[in-house]
């Protein structure tokens, strides 16, 4: 692979992963701050309770977490050691 690709994809790939944790912490406060507002909404259209709602919004950002570690930092992790190791 061409090293200018390779800084591409890598630049990509982490400027992606400053972008994804920027929108979760963002998701967070905003899920944070309106929480009774949600609850409602959920036992209203879902018929679920607040710990259901809770177990739900957990599960949520678990799947932001390893979408984010494990599918876009550890490539550009990857990608970046690729390039420390050309000449």
């Amino acid at each position: 692979m061409d090293i200018d690709k390779i800084i591409f994809f890598r630049n990509f790939l982490f400027k992606t992963f400053i972008i994804g944790i920027i929108f979760a912490i963002v998701f967070a406060l905003v899920l944070f701050a309106f929480w009774d507002f949600g609850v409602t909404l959920s036992e209203r259209f879902f018929k679920i309770d607040e710990s259901e709602f809770g177990r739900q919004v957990f599960t949520f950002f678990m799947n932001i977490r390893f979408v984010l570690l494990f599918l876009v930092l550890a490539p550009a992790l990857a990608l970046h050691w690729m390039l420390k190791g050309k000449p």
